[in-house]
């Protein structure tokens, strides 16, 4: 199936294609595309951007074609007058997708981005040929995860930017030039906005409808990230094709870039037992 091409792109240094798509009366969003080979698109949570996955980037091009897009509101993506939604956003991946020429991809959402991914996979089943959630959730059911998103929310509403990209930024970095990158990256989206993402994940349920996804799924948990790992036997419970669960050693929430060998491993054996297998249509 042939799909248009975005009419807005420029080059990195590097030859890397940087694109937004160009929908008429829709959000312009940015995107970066590396490598070559299966297709994924990762999914990052509010505010932290596609330099969340630097890692991955770096890691999996050889072997993939790696599709780091910016949600809509955060780092160099625009808005449209449409009220936020996590089908809204889904639709922008997907768009981003149609810009690629790429007619089915794996997708992978970290943290709150996993809820975009569930949503892909419930809506755009014959877009999605596998996902992976890190650190993900169908709903938020638990004290400390809803006290994290009422956090989050006080701090955008008193519109405490600084203080929300430091705490991104030191959580997820070691290095001082990635770490001040993430949190010039996080101050790119309102206070508003991001009170908005954030209120949109605390209120997001998907439980009820996990029995639409169809596509293989890989649940990845930090072994030290245990108020999250009770929401696996939410995906076990209510999907009934594959589920595959890693637990990774010596790391809590932030696998993405604290773990990035490690976690590049495990999405580079999930894509490749996966393309051996038929496609589900």
């Amino acid at each position: 199936m042939q799909r248009k091409q975005t009419q807005t792109i420029l080059t990195n240094n590097a030859g890397d294609t940087m694109p937004w798509t160009n929908d008429e009366g829709k959000a312009d969003i940015y995107y970066e595309v590396e490598g070559s080979g299966p297709p994924i698109v990762f999914i990052h949570p509010p505010g932290m951007g596609h330099v969340t996955f630097r890692g991955q980037k770096d890691g999996l091009a050889v072997d993939c074609t790696v599709i780091t897009p910016d949600l809509r509101g955060n780092g160099k993506s625009g808005t449209d007058e449409r009220e936020l939604s996590m089908q809204i956003v889904a639709e922008d991946v997907i768009r981003v997708l149609d810009d690629c020429g790429v007619d089915k991809a794996y997708v992978c959402g970290y943290s709150n981005g996993g809820s975009v991914v569930q949503e892909m996979a419930i809506n755009y089943p014959d877009r999605v040929r596998g996902i992976i959630i890190i650190g993900g959730f169908p709903e938020v059911n638990s004290f400390l995860l809803r006290n994290e998103f009422k956090l989050g929310i006080w701090a955008a509403s008193n519109k405490l930017m600084g203080l929300i990209s430091n705490v991104l930024a030191t959580a997820h970095e070691k290095r001082t030039e990635n770490r001040k990158e993430l949190a010039e990256y996080v101050k790119k989206v309102t206070p508003e906005f991001l009170e908005e993402y954030y209120r949109m994940g605390l209120s997001y349920k998907a439980t009820d409808r996990l029995g639409k996804i169809v596509c293989p799924l890989l649940l990845v948990y930090g072994q030290r990230d245990d108020y999250v790992h009770h929401y696996r036997h939410l995906f076990e419970k209510y999907i009934t094709g594959e589920v595959t669960m890693i637990l990774v050693g010596n790391v809590a929430h932030q696998i993405p870039t604290k773990k990035v060998h490690a976690f590049n491993q495990i999405i580079k054996e999930f894509v490749k037992e996966n393309e051996q297998l038929p496609s589900i249509p």
